[in-house]
């Protein structure tokens, strides 16, 4: 069986990451959603490492294969989209 071992960089990478999830206005929560998302945290110990690890790793992804964003129904999702991308500095191309 595949062990990984999370390094001390990647310990701060996951603080730093729930802290940047949590900052700021966030829209009000849907009481249901995390009434079902509590439930299955409960019954699968797990759950909120693997979730987190898999959280990341796609918000590590470029724009370019994210998530399609859908403006004719925002979710939730597709804020917390928004917000990243709203935070995140714009990179003016180089002129040579």
């Amino acid at each position: 069986m595949f062990s990984y071992f999370v390094t001390r960089a990647e310990h701060r990478a996951i603080i730093e990451f729930i802290g940047r999830a949590l900052e700021g206005d966030q829209p009000p929560m849907d009481v249901e959603a995390d009434a079902i998302i509590r439930a299955l945290f409960k019954r699968n110990p797990d759950a909120a490492y693997r979730v987190t690890m898999m959280a990341m790793a796609l918000s590590a992804l470029p724009e370019a294969v994210q998530p399609a964003r859908r403006h004719h129904h925002k979710g939730w999702l597709a804020a917390l989209f928004e917000r990243r991308e709203a935070d995140r500095p714009r990179r003016e191309p180089a002129i040579s």
